[in-house]
């Protein structure tokens, strides 16, 4: 439509009055046509279709993942450094990180020599004590390899070496060990010196040095009878050492005693002296009490020193106690040590059925020489 015919659609006074005509020129909207203008704009600037937001949602199991990761790792760390093998220097940390790392993946040789560097090292070192638990650590470390390889001269040198540097003696080589009072030393101490002179009984009794190995465990049992012995009197006289537990230390127990004393009697019994380790069986047994697989053991050993004695009646006793203990299945349940007590009980037997063996000879014959 132009603009010449809307304005022939004015009225005829309007025209008449051009003041008139700007007036109606400037009359405002309808209230709802502006409403409506106001809602296309505001429709026109928000989308036509706002989806609502999702909230976010993470699985659980990678959190739990990834949670377990960051404890393992913590944990990890903590242990790496405030492990035992952070004491040592760092030449002789490498050292000793490499031989137990070929000392786990059975790389024997390798594990040896690495040992070695690390002692060396460590002998070496300002910063370790001579007769501390770290320095002495390694040697035993080394000792109990060398005998695993069967390389027992050198564990023996080896393990008298921890010895005299865990008591203060690697300065001293013309002062004897067994002279050396244990009861100076902390109970830690006094527990490794008695471990390390056992396992040196078992060493040198393997290589037959019978003498040598005698002193070692008569010097290991006679220091744990003395700890647990009770205290002279104000009188001064001697006690004689006899177990008493109501005065054992508390690094101590009847288990210690008890093993210290059956390997002496081991000892005995196969250097053929059955009297002693008779005497040693019986006071280990009275340690160890009469319910446990290990006790069904020193009943065996019992019979058999008897029997060596020509005893058949004790060995027999023994022996039947022995396998009495063994097949009955409460027993291995004392200290869960069932398999020792299925092997005692293969053991006893076969050692019963000897005995009575023997002993139905030995009625033949007397009544061959006595016939009735």
């Amino acid at each position: 439509m132009s603009l010449r015919r809307v304005l022939t659609r004015i009225p005829i006074t309007a025209r008449a009055t051009p003041a008139n005509t700007r007036a109606a020129t400037r009359l405002p909207l309808p209230q709802r046509s502006f409403a409506t203008a106001s809602r296309r704009t505001a429709a026109s600037s928000s989308p036509r279709h706002e989806q609502p937001r999702r909230p976010l949602h993470i699985p659980p199991l990678p959190v739990a993942l990834i949670s377990v990761g960051f404890i393992c790792l913590g944990i990890g760390l903590y242990e790496y450094l405030t492990s035992d093998i952070q004491k040592f220097p760092v030449p002789v940390r490498q050292a000793l990180r490499k031989a137990l790392y070929y000392q786990q993946d059975k790389d024997l040789t390798l594990a040896l020599k690495y040992f070695n560097e690390a002692l060396q090292l460590a002998l070496a070192s300002d910063e370790l004590e001579k007769n501390g638990a770290p320095l002495t650590g390694i040697i035993i470390q080394l000792g109990s390899l060398q005998e695993r390889m069967g390389r027992l001269p050198d564990a023996r040198q080896t393990l008298t070496l921890a010895l005299r540097h865990l008591l203060g003696l690697h300065d001293s080589p013309s002062v004897d060990v067994f002279s050396k009072d244990l009861s100076q030393f902390s109970p830690i101490e006094q527990k490794k010196a008695v471990g390390i002179a056992q396992k040196l009984g078992d060493i040198t009794s393997s290589m037959k040095r019978d003498d040598e190995a005698e002193k070692w465990y008569v010097w290991s049992v006679e220091h744990l009878l003395k700890s647990s012995s009770k205290p002279k009197s104000a009188y001064g006289d001697s006690t004689e050492l006899i177990f008493d537990q109501e005065h054992m230390p508390e690094w101590l127990t009847k288990t210690d005693i008890g093993a210290a004393m059956e390997a002496l009697g081991g000892f005995y019994a196969t250097r053929k002296k059955p009297e002693l380790a008779i005497h040693l069986y019986l006071r280990a047994l009275a340690l160890n009490g009469m319910q446990s697989c290990q006790s069904a053991v020193l009943m065996n050993n019992l019979a058999e020193s008897y029997a060596s004695m020509g005893h058949f009646d004790e060995a027999k006793l023994w022996g039947q106690r022995g396998l009495d203990l063994a097949q009955n299945p409460n027993t291995g349940k004392v200290n869960k040590d069932g398999e020792i007590c299925t092997e005692t009980c293969g053991v006893l037997l076969f050692n019963m059925g000897m005995l009575f063996e023997v002993n139905t000879r030995s009625m033949l014959a007397n009544r061959d020489v006595y016939p009735i």
